[in-house]
């Protein structure tokens, strides 16, 4: 029996119904108001649409909402003080077979992000994978640039799963990252969505943090993943 075939494209104004239903149909996707991916829709590929006082460093979402994070100081970040940065961009990718939408992946990306601010790059608590103990992680040289994207979302209809789709999307964003000058992904993922978490490992993303609790209806654990991207748009194993 030959395989579904399905192509990725761009999203359009015209798929947002599409979308809505894809995702409120996906019980553990996050859900997102109709303004958010109309915003989205609304913009070219990439371009900024939304954003605050330029030259604020970004801190990904997972780390605004409260990843325990360390600082020589404080010990800890102060979710209040963390500010986004100016011209935030997104891309919004979907899976089409048979001329139905049957995935969908949203990317983001802060231009002139460092992952972490320069105050806080001394050292930062992470997850071991192995031991899940926390461990005290040393970065690289704060002096390198670096841009941070982040896979937001990839959903996929559950009539459609296990047939590459999910992985395919994710290629994606990854490839749009690339395109923005990213150096790495970042992604949260719920602790036991045991499928997806295989999936981003398979990909090359590793664990770096774990939030208790972070997930409510049902209540879970959240991973903060990340997966380096070479220059050339592959990953660092590839």
């Amino acid at each position: 029996m030959s395989t579904p075939q399905f192509h990725l494209r761009r999203a359009i104004a015209s798929d947002l119904d599409a979308i809505l239903a894809l995702e409120r149909a996906t019980d553990l996707a996050p859900h997102w108001p109709p303004s958010a991916y109309a915003a989205i829709l609304a913009a070219p590929m990439g371009s900024s649409i939304e954003g605050n006082d330029p030259g604020v460093p970004f801190i990904p979402r997972s780390l605004r909402n409260g990843w325990e994070t360390a600082s020589q100081s404080s010990g800890r970040i102060d979710n209040d003080k963390l500010p986004l940065a100016a011209a935030i961009q997104r891309c919004l990718i979907v899976a089409e077979m048979n001329e139905q939408i049957i995935g969908f992946a949203v990317g983001l990306l802060q231009p002139g992000a460092p992952f972490i601010p320069r105050s806080l790059r001394n050292e930062w608590e992470t997850a071991s994978q192995s031991s899940g103990r926390n461990h005290i992680h040393k970065p690289t040289d704060a002096s390198t640039p670096q841009r941070i994207a982040e896979l937001e979302s990839v959903v996929v209809s559950a009539s459609a799963r296990r047939a590459g789709i999910g992985r395919a999307l994710c290629r994606a964003v990854f490839d749009w990252s690339h395109s923005q000058d990213a150096t790495e992904v970042v992604l949260e993922v719920r602790a036991s969505s045991s499928a997806a978490i295989a999936l981003y490992a398979s990909l090359g993303f590793t664990l770096t943090a774990r939030r208790p609790r972070y997930y409510q209806d049902p209540a879970d654990d959240a991973l903060l993943m990340r997966l380096p991207l070479q220059p050339n748009g592959g990953r660092i194993d590839d």
